[in-house]
Formats: C-alpha cells, structure tokens, sequence
C-alpha cells in the first residue's frame, strides 16, 4: 500500500464521520453498499484498516452523523437495529466486519497536508479525542494546529476545555474539530480559534487541499472566516491597560492605552497631533512608549512592532 499524500474530498469527509464514532469504526457491509469507490481509497491511503479483532456493535445512519445500535437477535442467530421508518432490520454476518480509523497514519496525513514538518512529534493529549500536530506557518505566522473528535458529546467537551487550557502557551493555536455542528458551552482561552476541518478545504477542489487564504482570515480575526467559537486576533481588554497579540500578553500605562485605543478606533492611520491629544500630552511618541524597568528606559515592545510609523507624523496598526 501506498504511503498516504493524498486523498478526494468525498474521501476526506467520510473519513472525519468514520472519526464521530466513539471507537473510530464503520461496518464494512455499509463501505462496500454506499462507499466503495471511497472505501477502497481510503483503505489503500491506509487511514482505514480492517479490524479483525472485533465485530461492529453499530452502524452509521446514511441520513446524518449519528449511529444506530446493533442487539443480538437470538431467534434468528443475527444483529439487528431499529429504525423509525423500516422497524427492525437484520444484519449479515458479513456486514458485522468492521474497519477501523489508523489514527496515526491519518494524523501524520493531517501534518503532511498542513505543512507541518514530520519531526514533530504528534502527541495525543486527551484519550484519542484530541491531537497535537505540530506547528506550521501561515503567511508568516507561526500557528499551532490541533485535532479534535466527538465534540457533540458533553463529556467530551469537558475534558476537551479541560486539556487545550493546558496548552495555553502554545499560541495563536487552530483547533480543527471533526464534526460539522458548531459545540456549545466552549470558552477557549484567548487566541485559540475552534474550527470545522472541512472550512478550510478549497471549496472548489475535488481533491483534499487546504485553502491558505481561509487560514489567513482566520489569524487575521475576520468574522466571517470563524462559524464556532473562538479567533485569532489582535485583542484589549475594555480600558485598553492589556493588549493581546500573537498568543503574548502586554501592559499598558494611561497614555499608552489612549494612544492604542485611538488607533484601534480611527481603522487606518492616524496622525500624532491626534494621538497626543488622546493621551492628554506633548511628550514625544517614543519617550510616550517606553516603560522604566529596574530605573532605566526600555523601548515598549509594541513600539515599532504593532506599533508602525508612516512617515509624516502618522502612524498605524500592524495588525
């Protein structure tokens, strides 16, 4: 079998509904009826490999995520499951043949296709529920990815917020979750962004490809790139006193936050006649952006960073 480079979106997506069942599996009779092209694809990317341990004890509803439970049938020697439309339907022994998802062959594909270089470690944090993949760089940014399953489940999430608040000082950080329902009752820390694997598929593609653009506006904090809980961006407390970006934490002093705040406010450039009227001073921009630490002037940080000048007295944002 081939080492696995890539894969069909429609592969790609039955592959994250196999990834919503609790032990990762899907009964071969439902592959070889419904998917065979997209079984056979995903068994030679060797992401789905038999399970010859074990007999399936559900399968998956065609009509959306959820599955139904299989029961003995002592009677007829089969398993069988209920369904509100057809009643009782028994199943072939053949069909109880499962497969199963290869977490690892299929989290080292995630990093192949996320740019994530294969010597980093990919390390489950949560009962394989939750992955760490790495980290890559988007348009200069250096991001943190992480994979999630079975967020629907409340358990789940509480042991998912439970283990990425640990992981706090890996940011910004992009959590791609399995399932295409947004989750409920998350509030993830600052600059980590929940978000549905399949958004950030090119949407025109046949082929499983990451669109870098819909990346971008997510680390750019763009509304419309986010449908779950969470952004990547630049961020302030209400005073405009801390100031989050790129995943660190800054302090501000009163001039300072109104210089931010003007910023922030005007959405472009601004002049510094403007800015030193917020502030209520005539000190100079750079002695206004400077913090005494153990009794000598240090340059703030965020001066010339975020804080860009334009020439001319003006002066920007570099968010």
């Amino acid at each position: 079998m081939r080492e696995t480079t890539n894969l069909s979106r429609d592969s790609f997506e039955l592959l994250l509904r196999i990834f919503e069942h609790p032990r990762m599996t899907v009964s071969a009779g439902l592959l070889q009826d419904n998917f065979p092209l997209l079984a056979e694809e995903l068994m030679e990317s060797r992401c789905l490999v038999p399970d010859a341990n074990q007999s399936s004890s559900s399968i998956p509803n065609e009509e959306d995520a959820s599955f139904y439970e299989l029961i003995w049938d002592s009677d007829r020697m089969q398993h069988k499951y209920f369904t509100a439309g057809a009643g009782w339907i028994f199943v072939d022994t053949e069909t109880m043949k499962r497969h199963v998802i290869d977490d690892d062959k299929t989290m080292k594909f995630f990093q192949h296709s996320l740019g994530i270089p294969a010597s980093q470690r990919v390390i489950c944090l949560n009962d394989t529920t939750l992955w760490h993949l790495g980290a890559a760089r988007f348009s200069g940014h250096r991001v943190h990815i992480y994979f999630v399953r079975r967020l629907s489940e409340p358990n789940v999430r509480m042991d998912f917020l439970r283990a990425i608040k640990r992981e706090v000082g890996k940011t910004p950080a992009i959590i791609l979750y399995a399932g295409r329902n947004d989750p409920i009752e998350l509030d993830l820390p600052i600059d980590q962004a929940l978000i549905p694997f399949h958004q950030l598929l090119v949407r025109d593609s046949v082929h499983f490809s990451i669109d870098e653009n819909a990346v971008h506006e997510i680390l750019s904090g763009k509304p419309a790139a986010t449908e779950s809980t969470g952004g990547i961006s630049l961020r302030f407390t209400t005073d405009y006193r801390t100031v989050y970006w790129n995943g660190e934490e800054y302090k501000l002093t009163k001039k300072q936050s109104a210089i931010m705040e003007c910023l922030y406010t005007e959405g472009g450039r601004a002049h510094k006649d403007l800015l030193l009227a917020e502030a209520r001073t005539n000190e100079q921009m750079h002695r206004i952006m400077r913090n005494k630490v153990d009794g000598n002037w240090v340059v703030h940080p965020l001066w010339k960073t975020l804080i860009k000048s334009e020439g001319n007295g003006y002066y920007r944002l570099n968010a």
